[in-house]
């Protein structure tokens, strides 16, 4: 597959069939000159969607009763005469005419509901991948790409809905395998087979037809463990990763940056994709902030990804010119970036072990969105990885509240102790029915669980705290110091668990006393914990937390790659191109002015920013990009640093070797 282009659009088509005057409007030339003139050189264009309705004359599906010309043709012959790419969406489980045309078909909840969601609501039902609906998606798949000069196909909603479908195809599968299907671990386990299957037998069509295309399955980008139950397993069948992840929907703005990081880790080409929409997709009238998609696409350069915007055509198939005004101020100012962030990767130096299960899309990342935030806030350069990862590469790793360790991965840790390496372990983490897996490591043995939740710490002044009895509102784990463990802090106690007959004033009960068990330990370059930190600050948000985290890491690894006198909202990423690096500094501001939605719509500068990068030698040049003003430096303590003057949203600074 040719290079992934840095300007996409990701254009869905979800039109009812009661929709009278499907592309009544469409001009291909305008449609195509309206994409370049937004600097756009890709776009994904669409061949089903969710309604079940195709856009080009099929004799596999059903063509939307309003469609009276090739739109896909129409589409894609436009497009490649302009230059802009065309891969082309095919919608799978989601396909309202086929659950209607076949109910025998549709996914069953282990409660009895077909479709998955009940009748009598707007929304989608649940089409079964492991029924003969699978052949009609393939033998749709095989009619595009044999049809059309596709660029890829991509193919939307790629999952059995958790904990996993109970239709007839699945019962019998599953007893086929000696699987039970009342269990969910075999029902998680038994729809990601089938989602695999799925796969394969997809890609396969299409790399048949079309070997030099592009493939992606949306809906499997998700934190996995392990390589088994995660994206890892799954990369044979596509080209590339998409992280779809629109801050104004259900994602957030901490959704892209931890997700993008995990798949940093996997090593494949990937690209991000939010939307224009103010809200999330199919948003019609809405139109985001022109601050908000800046943060988002600039986000996706700082991460070494390409970027993708989502849109939705109207019905009658013309561009909102607006959307793409907006589209096109962004995508001029990506345009003259690119030469700095092609071919650009990260240089973590600190690894963030995931515990969330990789079966469930829904699967509890508290722990990983904790740290991502501590990290990002701290500027430290980081990726979150799973077991298969090359740890050595890491200055430390992370073992974030309640990352299970078995002997395979206690090994490996060993290893990279013994070499260098440092840790960090808080709560939960390699905690087994019989005590601690890494207890060696740690230096600290299971003594039980507490009987209080929220407990206080009593910490040595060198942690970076102030001096006071920090509150934990979270259960810690007692544990005893080993012989040779220096202990850093021990917790206190309240003086009851808080209760409807057992309280004290208007909140958790007061310190009483300092107790025996340690609260923070250290043996040579591993840091424990014994409160879930990670998870703690993603739903308290305490300062503290940060600094005492950042503390610890002080204490076991080298000085940080990057060091900018930023606020902490800023994202501060390095990157290597060959012979040079280049370091990001982004700065725009969410607010949630609205119960739901965090909102930026203006730009704050920063003025004469402080920026030191650690480097093997003195740079032969420091500038900005893509602008190419040259900055004075300073080298010494192998660090080169430089006075930003301004720092409008997104600026690079290139250290060149």
């Amino acid at each position: 597959m040719a290079e992934l282009p840095f300007r996409q659009v990701h254009l869905d088509f979800h039109t009812s069939p009661l929709i009278p005057d499907v592309a009544s409007e469409f001009d291909p030339v305008r449609f195509a000159d309206g994409l370049a003139a937004a600097a756009v050189n890709s776009v994904t264009v669409f061949a089903k969607c969710h309604h079940g309705m195709s856009y080009y004359p099929t004799e596999v599906g059903v063509v939307h009763p309003a469609l009276e010309r090739d739109l896909l043709g129409d589409m894609i012959r436009a497009c490649h005469r302009r230059g802009i790419r065309t891969p082309v969406y095919i919608s799978v489980v989601w396909d309202e005419h086929a659950a209607h045309i076949h109910p025998e078909w549709q996914q069953v909840s282990p409660s009895g509901v077909a479709g998955i969601n009940p009748p009598f609501q707007a929304g989608w039902k649940y089409l079964c991948m492991n029924s003969p609906y699978l052949d009609y998606v393939a033998a749709q798949t095989e009619e595009v790409v044999r049809r059309y000069p596709v660029d890829g196909i991509f193919f939307d909603i790629i999952f059995q809905a958790p904990p996993g479908c109970v239709c007839k195809y699945c019962l019998d599968g599953m007893v086929d395998r000696g699987l039970n299907p009342q269990d969910e671990d075999d029902l998680r386990l038994y729809s990601a087979d089938v989602a695999r299957r799925a796969m394969r037998s997809l890609s396969a069509v299409v790399r048949e037809h079309r070997p030099e295309a592009g493939i992606f399955f949306n809906g499997r980008v998700r934190l996995a463990r392990d390589a088994d139950s995660g994206l890892r397993a799954e990369l044979p069948y596509m080209t590339h990763i998409e992280v779809e992840s629109l801050p104004s929907g259900e994602w957030g703005y901490l959704h892209y940056p931890m997700y993008a990081r995990y798949v940093q880790s996997l090593g494949t080409e990937f690209l991000g994709m939010t939307a224009r929409f103010h809200k999330s997709w199919a948003d019609f009238g809405g139109l985001k902030n022109r601050a908000a998609l800046e943060y988002e696409v600039f986000s996706m350069l700082a991460t070494g990804a390409r970027c993708s915007i989502g849109d939705q055509l109207h019905p009658r198939g013309r561009l909102e010119a607006a959307a793409y005004e907006r589209i096109g101020d962004v995508y001029r100012s990506v345009e003259a970036k690119e030469p700095w962030c092609r071919g650009a990767r990260p240089i973590p130096e600190v690894a963030v072990l995931v515990a969330a299960e990789g079966w469930d899309r829904r699967a509890d990342v508290a722990a990983e969105e904790g740290a991502t935030r501590m990290l990002l806030e701290s500027q430290w350069q980081f990726q979150l990885v799973d077991q298969e990862a090359d740890l050595e590469q890491f200055a430390c790793v992370v073992l974030p509240d309640r990352v299970p360790v078995g002997a395979g991965l206690g090994t490996k840790l060993r290893r990279y102790v013994d070499g260098g390496g440092s840790l960090l372990a808080s709560g939960r983490s390699s905690l087994t029915s019989e005590g601690f897996a890494l207890g060696d490591v740690l230096g600290i043995e299971y003594a039980g669980e507490a009987e209080y939740t929220t407990h206080y710490l009593d910490l040595e002044r060198d942690l970076g705290l102030p001096e006071m009895q920090h509150v934990m509102y979270e259960a810690p784990v007692l544990v005893r110091a080993e012989e040779g463990t220096r202990i850093l802090g021990r917790i206190v106690r309240p003086y009851f668990e808080r209760s409807w007959d057992h309280f004290c004033s208007h909140r958790q009960t007061p310190p009483a006393a300092v107790t025996e068990w340690p609260a923070i330990v250290q043996r040579g370059r591993a840091i424990y914990l014994a409160s879930p930190i990670f998870s703690a600050y993603r739903r308290h948000g305490s300062r503290a937390y940060r600094q005492l985290v950042e503390g610890c890491l002080k204490a076991v690894a080298p000085a940080k790659l990057v060091q900018a006198e930023v606020p902490t909202g800023a994202q501060v990423t390095l990157l290597r191109q060959e012979g040079r690096l280049v370091c990001h500094l982004l700065y725009y501001v969410p607010e949630r002015r609205t119960p739901d939605i965090d909102i930026i719509e203006d730009v704050v500068p920063l003025s004469n920013v402080r920026l030191s990068v650690r480097l093997g030698g003195p740079p032969r040049r420091v500038y900005l990009a893509p602008e190419g003003r040259d900055l004075c430096w300073e080298y010494g303590e192998e660090r080169a640093s430089v006075v930003v003057p301004e720092v409008r949203g997104h600026q690079m600074v290139v250290f060149e070797a």
